[in-house]
């Protein structure tokens, strides 16, 4: 899944729907329709759900793409106030990462407002699935991700790098082969990040909603401080033009290029 000249990844979430939350899936509802013009900005991978996976294949698509396939389901994204966060995951479920596109599966770590329940049961999925990816030969992506609820809206990012950097941590050493998580605020402490992984290679999320210009400013930063590549899923799939805004990340990603030069590909008639 990573760019065989430039070492580095371009994967592009569009897994949104499993989160309970209608708006998430803007600009994918018809995720069959949705695929086609997504591949045709020539993602490195795509992150799908079992059910994504299927009609993925349907398709027979023309394409080397690669799967990041979510094994997990949260309720922690719903915009409502939530009596019980949960995450749950089931090991049957990773009979679906056998599916040969498949090169790597993903699970969530997740530290919503020190919910130490919410917590211990992504460290039970990481340990039991991660265990068995291991035996099979599948590498696992894990999300750490460190966020606040706010009433009746559902939860948002917290760019505290000490709080971030210590969860990557755990996720290094329970196991990951790669790490996708949210950017730091400001962005220039993402280094800190790349670092305390310690070798494994960091994707850096997307999360919410972004001008155009500023998800580039962030990826050239994260680039420039060590990241291995980017996953992107609203700030893409609810852009006019998706396909030509992964052209844009690819020029950034695989090509070094300036913000300025990303801009002028998107921005092209």
């Amino acid at each position: 899944m990573f760019n065989p000249k430039s070492g580095k990844c371009i994967n592009i979430a569009l897994d949104l729907g499993i989160f309970g939350e209608r708006s998430f899936a803007k600009g994918i509802e018809d995720l069959a329709k949705s695929l086609p013009g997504i591949i045709d900005g020539q993602p490195d991978a795509i992150q799908l759900n079992p059910g994504g996976l299927k009609i993925f294949n349907s398709l027979n698509l023309k394409t080397d793409v690669a799967i990041a396939l979510r094994l997990d389901v949260t309720n922690a994204y719903e915009a409502r106030d939530i009596e019980y966060s949960w995450d749950t995951a089931n090991l049957a479920t990773l009979s679906d990462a056998f599916d040969k596109r498949v090169k790597v599966v993903v699970l969530n770590l997740l530290n919503i407002d020190e919910n130490s329940r919410l917590q211990e049961q992504c460290v039970q999925n990481i340990q039991l699935i991660g265990a068995k990816c291991r035996e099979e030969g599948i590498p696992l992506m894990v999300e750490p991700l460190v966020m606040t609820a706010k009433s009746g809206t559902g939860t948002t990012s917290v760019g505290d790098v000490n709080k971030i950097a210590a969860l990557v941590r755990q996720a290094v050493e329970l196991g990951a082969d790669l790490i996708k998580v949210d950017p730091t605020v400001p962005m220039t402490d993402f280094n800190q990040i790349v670092e305390i992984a310690s070798g494994v290679p960091v994707l850096v999320r997307g999360g919410g909603s972004v001008p155009p210009r500023e998800l580039l400013e962030r990826t050239r930063i994260a680039i420039d401080s060590g990241a291995s590549g980017v996953v992107y899923g609203r700030n893409i799939v609810q852009h006019p033009t998706p396909a030509k805004f992964i052209k844009a990340i690819r020029a950034i990603v695989h090509k070094n290029a300036s913000v300025d030069e990303a801009m002028l590909v998107l921005e092209k008639k």
